[in-house]
């Protein structure tokens, strides 16, 4: 079911997307209510892509406040290295 595959770009911030599975990242998508947007990341660095399409619809979202996301991941892993 990937009706939304050709649809228009959605702009979202994370931070006001329900999220699926108690998880900090995975979201429900809202659009179609039932898929999920896994937040995923770049296979080489590891760094929170700023793009995420849902696994059930297909629609495209880019987050808009990834940067913030980002910002929280390196306060993350400087507080367990330390």
């Amino acid at each position: 079911m990937t009706k939304n595959i050709n649809s228009p770009l959605i702009n979202v911030y994370h931070s006001c997307l329900k999220r699926a599975d108690n998880s900090r990242y995975r979201s429900l998508c809202p659009v179609c209510q039932h898929g999920t947007l896994l937040m995923v990341r770049d296979q080489v660095s590891m760094v929170l892509e700023e793009y995420d399409r849902c696994v059930l619809c297909g629609q495209q979202f880019r987050y808009m406040d990834i940067e913030r996301l980002r910002d929280r991941e390196d306060v993350m892993k400087w507080r367990v290295k330390k």
